[in-house]
Order: structure tokens, then C-alpha cells, then sequence
């Protein structure tokens, strides 16, 4: 009776000892079951988002764009720059490779390899401007919903906001306004107009895309027309610096406010605005004025550059 029980009392007391180790590892989660929390997608995001999943990049038609090749691209730009890709959605996938200064002898090749290896360089710069433009508002959607108001002042100082004469709810509408991308196509045509397709003396020697104004000699280039004599183009150590400027001036100066009143009226009503669609606000960039309107309508339209709007970075 004994020599039967013995075993029996041995491997309960084993199974027991088993299941003691076994338990607290089946109470928790394997690492890979964890589920990870999705970060809420602000309004204005979400609206951005639902216009890339609309391309409509197969409508346009084949021109100087997809016509260069790539012997021609690097050529001039990096030779590991690879030919564009189209994610699924149809969505113009660009490298994140960033030029630092504009290429040399552009103003020799033909119009169309011109404005393609112009294209090519800027996309980037523009996409990586927007991407940190994009993370500044997430951080401040985040700080609105915790009242970290630190962290609002913050953000709206970098936006030239005064947050000692407002009040706190005054501070969020003016970021909301402030703190949001320039449509690609808008960037693209200015740079194009500002710097002759990247030809200007003022893109060669100081990286100036845009045509932004100094006022003190030691910060920048000395046109030879201009109607300031304290005037100059502002030189930048690198072309990021330029877009980085330019999309700074457009989201702080008082002389854009009707360009981000109108780029907010157009997200209020769940439409994410192109460059063609904010245009008639961009008077105030050019002496010409009204007819500057026009100028960077007309690019837009002849060259197909709404469709760099459907353009995303990816590594």
C-alpha cells in the first residue's frame, strides 16, 4: 500500500511545483501580445491624410517629370537616388535624401531635365520642413488636451504668438492658425518663380530659393536692383534653411494673415488646400502684387505641379 501511494505523493508534488512556476508567466502578457496605444490623429491631419488617399496622380498626363532619366538625375543630384515610386494609394513615394546646396551648370541643360533635377531636390526639402511642421502640432494638439500650457506657450512663442498680452484660449486659435504645412505645390511654384528653376545668382551663392529679404548687408547677397540700398537676399548655409525660412515667414509675418486665414477656411470645411487654391492670398510676396497671383497660377497649371501635393517621405 505504501510502496503504491509513494510515487502517486511524488509526482503530485512535482506537478504542483510546475504548475507554481508556470503560473505568474501565463498571467502576463508575452511582450509581442502587448498592444501599442495608436496616437490619435488631430483634425486638420486627418484632413490632410484623407486627400493623399484620394490621388488622382494617374490623370495627369506624362511629361518632363517622368521624360528625364535617371542618367540625366545624377548626373547632377546623388547617384543613390533612385527613379520615383508610387506607393499603393498612388502616393509619389520620395527619398529621403537632402541636397545642400543647389547643383551647378542647371541653366545649361534643357527646360524640361531643368525643372526635373529642380523637382527632384526640392520635394524632399519641402516634405522634411512639413514632417517637422506636422510634429510641432501634434505636440501641441497633445499639450491642449492634458492643459499643459507650458508647453502651448512654447510652441506659440516659435510662431512669433505673444503670450503675455493673450489670453489662453486667444494663444491655441492663433497656433491652430499658425501651426500647419504650406501645400507642396505652393512651395514648389515660389521656389521655382524666386529662383529661375534653381538658376539664380541668389540660390547659387547663398542657397536663397525664395527671395527673402535682409537688412543688413553681413546676412546676406546685394541684388543689383533693389530699391533699398540696406536691402539684400537673405544667404542661408544650406538649402533646408531657405524652405525652413520661407514656410517660418508665411505661418508668422502680419503681411500672410490672409494666407492662413485662408488656409484655415478651407480645413474648417474638411478640405486640404492646394497651391492653386491659395494663390490669390500670396500678393503681399512680390512688389508686382496682384500679378504675382497670376504668375504662380500659370506655373502651377503648365508644369502639373499640383500632383507633387500627393508626395510623401519614406527612408
Amino acid at each position: 500500500m505504501n510502496r503504491f501511494f509513494q510515487p502517486i505523493i511524488l509526482v503530485t508534488l512535482l506537478l504542483v511545483v510546475v504548475i507554481g512556476q508556470l503560473i505568474p508567466s501565463i498571467s502576463k502578457k508575452p511582450r509581442f501580445f502587448v498592444q501599442k496605444t495608436e496616437v490619435e490623429t488631430e483634425f486638420a491631419r486627418a484632413v490632410f491624410e484623407k486627400k493623399l488617399s484620394n490621388s488622382p496622380l494617374s490623370d495627369y498626363r506624362i511629361d518632363w517629370f517622368e521624360l528625364t532619366s535617371s542618367e540625366i538625375i545624377t548626373q547632377f543630384l546623388p547617384d543613390k537616388l533612385e527613379p520615383i515610386l508610387y506607393s499603393s494609394s498612388d502616393v509619389l513615394e520620395i527619398q529621403s535624401i537632402f541636397v545642400k546646396s543647389v547643383p551647378t551648370d542647371l541653366e545649361k541643360l534643357p527646360s524640361g531635365e531643368k525643372k526635373a533635377i529642380f523637382v527632384r531636390f526640392m520635394l524632399p526639402l519641402i516634405l522634411k520642413s512639413n514632417e517637422e511642421i506636422w510634429k510641432q502640432r501634434q505636440t501641441l494638439y497633445m499639450a491642449q488636451k492634458k492643459d499643459d500650457f507650458e508647453t502651448i506657450k512654447r510652441i506659440a512663442g516659435k510662431y512669433a504668438i505673444n503670450t503675455d498680452e493673450k489670453d489662453m484660449d486667444e494663444i491655441i486659435t492663433l497656433a491652430k492658425h499658425r501651426v500647419l504645412p504650406v501645400p507642396t505645390s505652393l512651395a514648389l511654384a515660389q521656389a521655382a518663380i524666386e529662383s529661375g528653376w534653381g538658376t539664380s545668382r541668389f540660390s547659387m551663392e547663398g542657397n536663397a530659393l525664395f527671395g527673402q529679404w535682409a537688412w543688413s548687408a553681413e546676412a546676406g547677397i546685394k541684388p543689383l536692383d533693389a530699391s533699398n540700398n540696406r536691402a539684400v537676399i537673405r544667404r542661408f548655409s544650406n538649402l533646408q534653411g531657405s524652405v525652413k525660412y520661407y514656410m517660418k515667414n508665411l505661418n508668422t509675418h502680419n503681411a500672410y494673415e490672409d494666407f492662413r486665414k485662408l488656409r484655415w477656411s478651407y480645413i474648417e470645411k474638411e478640405k486640404w488646400p492646394n497651391g492653386i487654391d491659395l494663390a490669390p492670398s500670396m500678393h503681399p510676396y512680390a512688389e508686382i502684387g496682384e500679378h504675382y497671383i497670376a504668375v504662380i497660377k500659370d506655373l502651377i497649371l503648365q508644369n502639373q505641379l499640383l500632383r507633387f501635393d500627393y508626395s510623401q517621405l519614406v527612408n
